[in-house]
């Protein structure tokens, strides 16, 4: 091969890399736009109480639904679910093809089929979660996440409760690569649950350590919900919603 040949071939050849870069850039810029303009309507949608828009002020749903990563068609496990809050945005994020399991979601919340991809578990002690999921036609290994929001240090004031037990029938129901997204009320890291009967504010190391013997790996933490000048010695109440938050992202390996 002549070297005006080789010459036209590397020209060609880097042009051929130049346009695939950019072609995979363009599509994970049009992936990361799609993404974004999901969320937004699912935190704008009209059917959003007033109430659930002005706590979206504190819960800041903008950071936190990228964070977790959950998007359209997936089927998702919310524990300590509440007031509903989390369960209707995580609902209209999965969209009619997804499923939200919600454990402990408020009748009022899902009340006339509302919202009709929520399913709504009975009633039940969480070590009967395995049960009542399968239960719900829920299989070991299907679920793409499952998130426990502001709820995971309750379960540790409940001395009925065997915790590990717990994180790992979530672990065994999620897919390989699934997601177990925790936010909860931060005490210091290294505070464990000495703050937790008091102030409802559990260490962020001690919940690592926990979800690691379940088998679970941090992926991702985020810092959306942080506040700094919470010291950590009062009740989080005190701050109306303000306190310092820790979000962790684990995954199933």
């Amino acid at each position: 091969m002549g070297k005006f040949n080789i010459d036209r071939f590397k020209i060609g050849r880097f042009r051929l890399i130049a346009l695939m870069s950019l072609t995979s850039l363009y599509t994970s810029v049009n992936y990361a736009s799609s993404r974004h303009e999901l969320y937004s309507q699912v935190i704008e949608h009209p059917q959003r109480s007033v109430q659930d828009k002005i706590k979206d002020k504190t819960r800041k749903p903008e950071l936190i639904l990228p964070f977790t990563q959950i998007t359209q068609n997936n089927k998702v496990l919310e524990l300590g679910a509440g007031g509903g809050h989390t369960t209707e945005l995580l609902a209209r994020l999965v969209g009619n093809k997804g499923k939200v399991y919600a454990q402990g979601v408020s009748a009022t919340r899902v009340k006339n089929g509302r919202l009709p991809n929520v399913i709504a578990l009975r009633k039940h002690l969480l070590y009967e979660l395995e049960e009542v999921l399968a239960e719900n036609a829920v299989k070991k290994g299907s679920l793409d996440a499952a998130v426990i929001f502001f709820a995971l240090h309750d379960f540790y004031l409940n001395s009925r409760i065997d915790q590990q037990a717990v994180l790992n029938t979530i672990y065994q129901f999620l897919k390989p690569d699934g997601s177990l997204i925790i936010l909860d009320n931060a005490a210091d890291a290294d505070a464990g649950l000495s703050v937790n009967r008091s102030l409802h504010r559990i260490g962020e190391n001690f919940v690592i350590s926990e979800l690691k013997k379940a088998g679970f790996t941090v992926d991702s933490t985020s810092q959306a919900l942080q506040n700094l000048k919470d010291d950590h010695t009062q009740r989080w109440q005190v701050f109306n919603g303000e306190h310092d938050r820790f979000a962790i992202r684990f995954v199933k390996k």
